[in-house]
């Protein structure tokens, strides 16, 4: 008869067990200490600045992630290699912190996409402005501190003290238990890689805790590889565009769509300092109409341009891939489509070719969208106007033409040559940032100066055709407005100045002598809905009443120049947020 363990064999069998474990991590001590210490910094901070993560389960969580890494890093260490685990998870650390005290966000998917779609040349200007900026460097000695704070940590666990073998126990019952809860985690991300759609990723059934630096990051590139994989399933769709009539109604239609702008650093939405003289003349001369209440749904390029470009709305029940672009549309309505970009060419793609980019440079997208477009970019948006073709050529047929610029984009002081230097830190009245504050917000104001010469350009270039002209931006910016601040962020709490500055957007109305002649009844729309409600996810039914085109997508009651307009919709921004109703609290 097989007889049973003893208590003391049990006791033995457990400690074998345990140290088996813990032997990973018994010669990456310190690589351990920093690891943990990593999390529970980050956690700390983004607890202060509101990027909020559940505290029980972000001290707890993160041990076996930790864990694993010691134990890779053990494994590399043997030949030599382990820095190729203690380089990255310091960047990781200093990353984090950097955006939770700089965007006020952990890492999301929206940071992440933020960091894929940015270009060489963008990336070198963003490191050149936040290099003076205090939280830069203050996640800089956090990251030190972290680092020395684990040399001690390890340092003192080689050493012999009172319930130590105590600590050790609960210490192997934490990875224990953090390792059968993250295996959930470990699923839920490899099934969000491997999926063709962000539903499957923002179903709450296989979305994982977001409550380690790991997670967060794994399941912001996990999202977006999804969504890059999306746009072959977008590609079909588009490909099977229909158009049921179209009576060219305008016969130009110019899409001018800008870059960061703050509309709250223009004269025409009440700005003391004149930094768009020659609209704030056309308006005068009755040739411009501005809009007062445009909101953007997102606060960054990708999104924004995914909700402007494609005829799904969050009002739809199905996926964004089942809708189809408006650019197809006007093309496949016999339009003449020209896309003019200082951003997106087909040679300038950015680091990961993500959604904002890659509705326009996926090869098959591309070529259903579009008749022609530009083959480079410019350092400033003036040089863009080169590549407009003449007017002669745009009227030869009825075209869409969409001019996208660089607009305000950080950095400010790069995005406009030296003779549209008219503001210094003297003429700013914030008293946020200091002296920097200032004179980046006198940036700021002499790019929104030589965007209003670049937009007058494009208006000027039709002026003497039967042209309307639209001009928006992708998302607002920050430039030191109410806090000591500029850029964008992404704070867990969407407060109404957030959404105020990096939310709302300038929309305006152009119309040429011969087109206010020829279609007196679109002047008096455009007039008459210049107060009105407005979300950049509806700018297609604009197009498509101006186009007089016919199809399923068209949405009377989305069109603001229409009759029907529903002005009492619900205007959703950051995917969840009332943007009407946060704004009654201000």
């Amino acid at each position: 008869m097989m007889k049973c363990p003893s208590g003391q064999q049990w006791l033995t069998l457990g400690k074998k067990v345990m140290n088996g474990v813990l032997k990973p991590i018994d010669h990456t001590r310190m690589l351990m200490a920093f690891a943990l210490l990593m999390c529970y910094v980050i956690t700390a901070a983004g607890n202060i600045v509101d990027a909020w993560t559940d505290p029980f389960l972000s001290f707890l969580l993160p041990i076996f992630d930790c864990y694993l890494i010691c134990a890779l890093a053990g494994v590399l260490k043997k030949v030599k290699l382990h820095w190729l685990v203690t380089i990255p998870l310091t960047v990781v650390l200093f990353a984090e912190l950097f955006t939770i005290l700089f965007y006020h966000s952990n890492f999301t998917i929206y940071v992440v996409l933020l960091l894929f779609e940015t270009n060489t040349e963008e990336s070198s200007e963003f490191l050149q402005a936040v290099l003076t900026q205090g939280s830069t460097w203050l996640a800089v000695a956090l990251t030190i501190l972290t680092a020395a704070a684990a040399f001690g940590i390890a340092k003192l666990s080689r050493c012999d003290f009172r319930f130590k073998s105590m600590i050790t126990f609960f210490f192997f019952g934490f990875i224990v238990w953090s390792g059968i809860r993250q295996l959930s985690g470990y699923y839920k991300l490899g099934r969000c890689f491997t999926s063709a759609s962000t539903t499957v990723c923002n179903d709450p059934q296989y979305r994982p805790h977001l409550n380690t630096p790991f997670i967060r990051l794994g399941y912001g590139v996990a999202y977006n590889v999804a969504s890059s994989a999306e746009l072959d399933v977008l590609a079909e769709t588009v490909a099977q565009t229909q158009v049921e009539g179209c009576t060219f109604r305008c016969p130009l239609i110019v899409l001018v769509i800008g870059e960061s702008y703050n509309k709250h650093h223009s004269p025409l939405y009440g700005y003391s300092l004149p930094t768009t003289p020659r609209l704030q003349q056309l308006k005068d001369e009755g040739k411009l109409c501005v809009f007062t209440d445009a909101v953007t749904p997102y606060n960054f390029t990708s999104n924004a341009f995914k909700y402007m470009f494609s005829t799904w709305d969050t009002d739809d029940t199905d996926e964004w891939t089942r809708h189809t672009l408006f650019p197809a549309v006007f093309k496949k309505a016999g339009y003449r489509v020209v896309f003019i970009t200082n951003q997106f060419t087909m040679e300038q793609t950015n680091t990961w070719d993500l959604a904002g980019g890659t509705i326009f440079n996926h090869g098959g997208l591309s070529d259903l969208q579009f008749d022609y477009r530009n083959e480079h970019v410019y350092a400033y948006d003036g040089d863009l106007l080169s590549a407009i073709p003449s007017a002669d050529s745009l009227t030869a047929q009825p075209t869409l033409l969409i001019v996208h610029l660089e607009g305000q984009h950080v950095r400010y002081e790069n995005k406009y040559p030296a003779e549209f230097a008219r503001f210094t830190a003297e003429d700013e009245q914030t008293t946020f940032g200091g002296e920097q504050g200032k004179q980046i917000a006198a940036h700021y104001d002499n790019a929104t100066f030589y965007n209003d010469f670049i937009v007058d350009s494009i208006f000027k270039m039709v002026s003497s055709t039967d042209a309307v002209a639209l001009y928006l931006s992708d998302h607002g910016e920050e430039a030191y407005d109410w806090r000591d601040q500029f850029e964008r962020t992404n704070e867990a709490t969407l407060y109404p100045e957030v959404a105020r500055y990096q939310y709302e957007i300038p929309l305006m109305f152009y119309t040429t002598d011969s087109f206010t002649v020829h279609h007196p009844e679109v002047v008096e729309a455009i007039h008459a809905s210049a107060s009105k409600p407005f979300l950049s996810s509806d700018l297609c039914h604009v197009l498509f009443y101006l186009g007089g085109i016919d199809n399923r997508e068209y949405k009377e009651h989305r069109n603001i120049l229409s009759p029907r307009y529903d002005a009492t919709r619900k205007r959703i921004i950051r995917s969840d947020v009332d943007y009407d109703e946060i704004m009654k609290n201000r």
